[in-house]
């Protein structure tokens, strides 16, 4: 559980240096939108993540547009 007392999800990650994946829980939304609908009439969520602690694999704090993860429900 996060200071907050809010448990997140573990979210998929890959180092975009490394090209390497990993699961964290250690992250926030930035730069939220919300909900938007594209062109297709698909309604997606127009956000960013930025990891919170370090990356394991090349020691920085990336930032991700939400489109670039992996559904964690996939499988």
């Amino acid at each position: 559980m996060r200071k907050d007392n809010v448990r997140y999800m573990k979210l998929i990650f890959v180092c975009p240096d490394q090209n390497r994946s990993f699961e964290s829980r250690e992250y926030r939304i930035v730069e939220n939108r919300g909900v938007i609908t594209d062109g297709y009439g698909n309604r997606v969520m127009d956000a960013k993540v930025l990891l919170n602690e370090s990356c394991p694999y090349c020691g920085q704090k990336h930032m991700y547009h939400v489109s670039e993860l992996s559904c964690p429900f996939s499988g």
